[in-house]
């Protein structure tokens, strides 16, 4: 049995899809999996229904969609959707949810990092990373379920971060520079991957185009939403600027924390 929000809300048994719909059956059942063993006030799952404003009819309603929701959760092995006066708890094994079994493999490659070994925390990121599917509770409509995707994406980005940080750690620096291209594609406003970018140009010989990073990142910043570039990213710059070795690089704060 296994659910997944790292992407599309899934419910799989075995190999058969469990048809879950209706958006707002969708949104309450993404309630129930972002709080998992633990009990979700009938007001909170409002919000992920209603963004704060929940029809006069909002409890009745919701007890129909958890109605419905243990009609098709019963049949499985090992769930258990609980009522109480002013709750529901979904009850269920959290290695059987991608978020949870992401979360744990990026927690252990994080201690093998902190025991010297980037090797063993390079490929522990890579299986976390791999279990995203695309974005995080795609298709389920309502502010407050973007804000709850927006703060799992932190966590993915945090992860290329950890991924990217062993790599360099190791000296992979011509061999990520395609990932890190596509990584900060993917977000063109984030310092940190933007800053293991250049590292990763400038180690490689490649100056100039570890020069080109800074401009663009902060062209981007200025123009979209009128700030400079942060602290620790023009020390990275300036570094650059002035040709210190590679391993100085990596004394920088911005690396130092990382790794």
């Amino acid at each position: 049995m296994h659910f997944y929000i790292l992407g599309s809300l899934d419910v799989m048994r075995n190999d058969q899809r469990i048809r879950i719909s209706a958006p707002k059956q969708r949104a309450v059942l993404a309630a129930l999996l972002l709080n998992a063993n633990n009990e979700v006030p009938v007001d909170r799952i409002a919000r992920y229904v209603w963004d704060g404003h929940p029809p006069v009819t909002a409890q009745t309603t919701i007890q129909s969609y958890i109605y419905r929701l243990r009609q098709l959760l019963r049949p499985l092995p090992g769930t258990e959707l609980r009522t109480s006066t002013d709750s529901y708890l979904l009850s269920v094994d959290p290695a059987g949810i991608d978020l949870r079994h992401f979360r744990h493999l990026a927690s252990e490659a994080r201690e093998k990092a902190e025991l010297g070994d980037a090797r063993g925390a390079v490929a522990g990121l890579r299986q976390a990373i791999a279990i995203w599917r695309g974005n995080a509770l795609a298709g389920i409509p309502g502010e407050t379920i973007r804000q709850e995707a927006r703060l799992l994406e932190g966590e993915r980005v945090t992860a290329y971060e950890d991924l990217f940080s062993s790599e360099l750690a190791q000296g992979n620096y011509r061999q990520i520079i395609p990932e890190l291209q596509k990584a900060v594609s993917g977000y063109p406003f984030h310092e940190a991957l933007r800053a293991q970018l250049m590292l990763a140009f400038y180690a490689s010989g490649r100056q100039a185009e570890a020069l080109q990073q800074y401009a663009i990142i902060r062209k981007r910043l200025r123009e979209d939403l009128g700030i400079e570039p942060g602290r620790e990213i023009q020390d990275l710059h300036r570094a650059i600027l002035a040709q210190e070795p590679t391993t100085q690089l990596h004394t920088l704060p911005l690396f130092e924390r990382a790794l």
